[in-house]
Protein backbone atom coordinates (compact mmCIF):
# COMPACT_ATOMS: atom_id res chain seq x y z
CA UNK A 1 0.00 0.00 0.00
CA UNK A 2 1.32 3.31 -0.69
CA UNK A 3 0.61 6.83 1.16
CA UNK A 4 -0.37 9.93 -0.97
CA UNK A 5 0.04 13.18 0.94
CA UNK A 6 -1.25 16.32 -0.58
CA UNK A 7 -0.32 19.35 0.87
CA UNK A 8 -3.07 20.98 -0.52
CA UNK A 9 -6.65 21.67 -1.85
CA UNK A 10 -7.16 22.23 -5.74
CA UNK A 11 -5.16 21.56 -8.47
CA UNK A 12 -2.33 19.32 -6.13
CA UNK A 13 -5.40 17.34 -5.15
CA UNK A 14 -6.02 16.95 -8.51
CA UNK A 15 -2.92 15.51 -9.59
CA UNK A 16 -3.12 13.18 -6.14
CA UNK A 17 -6.20 12.05 -7.93
CA UNK A 18 -4.87 10.91 -11.06
CA UNK A 19 -1.62 9.59 -9.43
CA UNK A 20 -4.00 7.34 -7.44
CA UNK A 21 -5.94 6.09 -10.75
CA UNK A 22 -2.18 5.36 -12.12
CA UNK A 23 -1.57 3.80 -9.01
CA UNK A 24 -4.84 1.70 -9.59
CA UNK A 25 -4.11 0.73 -13.32
CA UNK A 26 -1.18 -0.45 -11.99
CA UNK A 27 -2.98 -2.66 -9.69
CA UNK A 28 -1.13 -1.03 -6.40
CA UNK A 29 -3.44 0.17 -3.30
CA UNK A 30 -2.73 3.56 -2.22
CA UNK A 31 -4.35 6.06 0.20
CA UNK A 32 -4.94 10.11 0.05
CA UNK A 33 -4.45 11.74 3.01
CA UNK A 34 -4.85 15.62 2.61
CA UNK A 35 -2.58 17.24 5.57
CA UNK A 36 -4.54 19.98 5.04
CA UNK A 37 -7.93 18.40 6.13
CA UNK A 38 -5.96 16.95 9.42
CA UNK A 39 -6.11 20.61 10.93
CA UNK A 40 -2.93 19.69 12.94
CA UNK A 41 -2.13 22.41 15.85
CA UNK A 42 1.42 24.03 14.66
CA UNK A 43 4.21 22.44 16.04
CA UNK A 44 6.04 24.09 19.37
CA UNK A 45 7.54 21.95 22.51
CA UNK A 46 5.77 23.59 24.94
CA UNK A 47 2.25 22.50 23.01
CA UNK A 48 3.86 19.04 22.85
CA UNK A 49 4.79 19.18 26.42
CA UNK A 50 1.45 20.08 27.45
CA UNK A 51 -0.91 18.29 25.01
CA UNK A 52 1.16 15.31 23.41
CA UNK A 53 1.17 14.10 19.95
CA UNK A 54 -1.85 14.45 18.57
CA UNK A 55 -3.67 11.08 17.82
CA UNK A 56 -3.98 11.42 14.37
CA UNK A 57 -0.52 11.89 13.88
CA UNK A 58 0.13 8.58 15.96
CA UNK A 59 -2.36 6.75 13.80
CA UNK A 60 -0.76 8.06 10.42
CA UNK A 61 2.39 6.91 11.66
CA UNK A 62 1.33 3.24 12.37
CA UNK A 63 -0.03 3.53 9.04
CA UNK A 64 3.34 4.84 7.16
CA UNK A 65 4.86 2.04 8.83
CA UNK A 66 3.03 -0.26 6.81
CA UNK A 67 3.33 1.53 3.94
CA UNK A 68 5.50 0.44 1.57
CA UNK A 69 6.23 3.85 0.23
CA UNK A 70 4.74 7.80 0.04
CA UNK A 71 4.16 10.08 -2.55
CA UNK A 72 4.07 13.86 -1.77
CA UNK A 73 2.31 16.01 -3.75
CA UNK A 74 2.66 19.51 -3.28
CA UNK A 75 2.76 23.21 -4.12
CA UNK A 76 6.15 25.49 -4.07
CA UNK A 77 5.18 27.75 -1.20
CA UNK A 78 7.70 31.11 -1.71
CA UNK A 79 10.20 29.26 -3.26
CA UNK A 80 10.20 25.88 -0.36
CA UNK A 81 7.83 24.16 1.23
CA UNK A 82 4.22 24.32 2.10
CA UNK A 83 4.12 25.18 6.03
CA UNK A 84 1.13 22.51 6.36
CA UNK A 85 3.68 19.75 4.69
CA UNK A 86 6.47 21.10 7.28
CA UNK A 87 4.28 21.34 10.17
CA UNK A 88 3.12 17.19 9.32
CA UNK A 89 7.08 16.19 9.61
CA UNK A 90 7.76 18.11 12.50
CA UNK A 91 4.87 16.46 14.24
CA UNK A 92 6.08 12.99 13.04
CA UNK A 93 9.44 13.28 13.72
CA UNK A 94 8.59 13.74 17.52
CA UNK A 95 7.20 10.23 17.65
CA UNK A 96 9.15 6.64 18.15
CA UNK A 97 12.54 6.99 19.67
CA UNK A 98 13.91 7.90 16.83
CA UNK A 99 12.88 10.64 15.04
CA UNK A 100 13.99 9.73 11.34
CA UNK A 101 12.03 6.01 11.68
CA UNK A 102 9.11 6.51 9.55
CA UNK A 103 11.59 7.83 6.61
CA UNK A 104 14.62 5.45 7.13
CA UNK A 105 14.98 3.90 3.93
CA UNK A 106 11.09 4.89 2.63
CA UNK A 107 10.83 5.07 -1.33
CA UNK A 108 9.38 8.79 -2.06
CA UNK A 109 8.14 9.90 -5.16
CA UNK A 110 7.72 13.83 -5.54
CA UNK A 111 4.94 15.59 -7.33
CA UNK A 112 3.67 19.15 -7.75
CA UNK A 113 1.50 21.46 -9.36
CA UNK A 114 3.04 24.77 -8.56
CA UNK A 115 2.61 28.14 -10.18
CA UNK A 116 6.47 29.02 -10.23
CA UNK A 117 7.56 25.72 -11.69
CA UNK A 118 7.95 23.83 -8.79
CA UNK A 119 11.71 22.96 -8.74
CA UNK A 120 12.62 25.04 -5.60
CA UNK A 121 10.06 22.51 -3.65
CA UNK A 122 11.30 19.73 -5.47
CA UNK A 123 14.90 20.86 -4.13
CA UNK A 124 13.73 21.30 -0.38
CA UNK A 125 11.10 18.09 -0.73
CA UNK A 126 14.67 15.98 -1.80
CA UNK A 127 16.98 17.74 0.67
CA UNK A 128 14.48 17.60 4.02
CA UNK A 129 13.45 13.54 3.14
CA UNK A 130 17.08 12.34 2.35
CA UNK A 131 18.55 13.72 5.24
CA UNK A 132 15.62 12.30 7.02
CA UNK A 133 16.92 8.62 5.65
CA UNK A 134 14.56 8.25 2.57
CA UNK A 135 15.17 7.39 -0.94
CA UNK A 136 13.69 10.23 -3.00
CA UNK A 137 12.77 8.78 -6.37
CA UNK A 138 15.16 10.46 -8.79
CA UNK A 139 12.49 11.76 -11.10
CA UNK A 140 9.67 13.88 -10.61
CA UNK A 141 5.89 14.31 -11.44
CA UNK A 142 5.54 18.34 -12.61
CA UNK A 143 3.06 20.31 -13.94
CA UNK A 144 1.51 24.08 -13.82
CA UNK A 145 -1.45 25.50 -15.83
CA UNK A 146 1.24 25.97 -18.47
CA UNK A 147 2.43 22.36 -18.39
CA UNK A 148 -0.59 19.82 -17.73
CA UNK A 149 0.01 15.93 -16.83
CA UNK A 150 1.58 13.85 -19.28
CA UNK A 151 0.19 10.48 -18.47
CA UNK A 152 2.26 8.55 -20.18
CA UNK A 153 5.21 10.49 -18.75
CA UNK A 154 3.59 9.97 -15.14
CA UNK A 155 3.06 6.18 -15.62
CA UNK A 156 6.57 5.45 -16.45
CA UNK A 157 7.71 7.59 -13.30
CA UNK A 158 5.52 5.47 -10.89
CA UNK A 159 5.98 1.85 -12.44
CA UNK A 160 10.10 2.75 -11.91
CA UNK A 161 8.71 4.10 -8.22
CA UNK A 162 6.77 0.91 -7.69
CA UNK A 163 9.87 -1.19 -8.88
CA UNK A 164 11.93 0.59 -6.53
CA UNK A 165 9.41 -0.51 -3.43
CA UNK A 166 9.26 -3.77 -4.54
CA UNK A 167 13.26 -4.57 -4.48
Amino acid sequence: MYLIFVSSLNENMKLANSIKLQMEESNQESVIINLVDLELPMYDSRKEERDGIPKKIDELVELMKKADGYIFVAPEYNYSLPPVLSNFVAWVSRTGKDFREVFQMKKIQLATHSGSGGSDLMNAMRTQFTRLGAMVMPREIITNFNKPLKVESSEKILKQFIAQTEL
